[in-house]
């Protein structure tokens, strides 16, 4: 799970939440949703011309900009045909040496699959939800973009850290694609599928957004197979198994950070499943 949020950060998020609403002549309707760390907010709001959803991006003033600061506006410019929310509004300001960008999109009625990234229960989801799925992810995958959501170079200095392999071949993506980044059963609504969060899509391992959906889900072991079985044609692949070790890279460092602890031993059981035992010391 997300690592606590300390009062500072909270309550200055908020009220940069309840800014953004006045801006957007909106009032909040509903609980807070908090990104990792407290660094996004969102929630529902109502007006005049109904409900839509606010979320509030923040970062040290002059750092802001760049692919996640930019990534719901591109992702609304490049992907229109894409089953999410429709970008309604921006409103950017600094305050107190701290950068916001509010942005106001369409407030999807179906409700997201899990409350967090790791799943904690198992779902019920026809195959055509996972064919729907596999389009969008498609639709995606076309997208002719030089965003990152992970660089070879991370691959490279990580990949050694955290799983038995040495630098160098062992660590080379076999192929590249555009990516969503961050697909996890808390950015999936059901029963009528909605992709949400786009802000961080680019360029990733081929296979990345169905390594992680499965990784995610590891915690739930019936719906883990019931998504490896979706995509198995992408996962048992060479390209697939790599993109699973590089999730399984980054969910292993974001431990390190206190993040995501219950999900620890899934994933080395799934590293080890994928390379194999260590190999025996000399």
């Amino acid at each position: 799970m997300f690592s606590p949020i300390d009062d500072a950060t909270a309550t200055r998020m908020l009220a940069a939440q309840q800014h953004a609403a006045a801006e957007f002549e909106r009032t909040r309707d509903g609980a807070p949703v908090w990104g990792w760390r407290g660094r996004t907010i969102g929630s529902r709001v109502d007006g005049a011309s109904g409900l839509a959803w606010l979320r509030i991006q923040s970062a040290p003033a002059g750092q802001a900009g760049g692919k996640i600061w930019e990534g719901t506006e591109l992702a609304d410019q490049l992907m229109p045909n894409l089953a999410k929310p429709a970008l309604l509004a921006l409103h950017d300001w600094e305050a107190d040496g701290v950068a916001y960008r509010a942005e106001l999109t369409e407030f999807v009625t179906d409700p997201v699959c899990s409350p967090d990234p790791v799943l904690r229960h198992e779902l019920e989801l026809p195959a055509e939800w996972f064919d729907d799925l596999r389009a969008n992810l498609a639709i995606i995958a076309a997208v002719d973009t030089d965003r990152t959501v992970i660089s070879q170079d991370y691959l490279d200095r990580t990949m050694p850290r955290f799983l038995d392999v040495a630098a160098g071949r062992a660590t080379r993506a076999p192929a590249w694609t555009t990516a969503h980044g961050d697909i996890h059963f808390a950015n999936l609504t059901a029963p009528n599928l909605r992709l949400l969060d786009l802000e961080g899509f680019g360029a990733a391992p081929a296979g990345y957004d169905a390594a992680t959906l499965y990784t995610y889900s590891l915690l739930a072991p019936r719906t883990a197979a019931r998504v490896y079985k979706a995509f198995a044609d992408i996962l048992d692949t060479s390209a697939g198994r790599f993109a699973q070790l590089a999730i399984a890279t980054e969910l292993l460092q974001s431990c390190t950070r206190g993040d995501n602890l219950d999900l620890r031993p899934a994933l080395e059981r799934r590293v080890q499943a994928l390379i194999g035992p260590p190999l025996p010391a000399r």
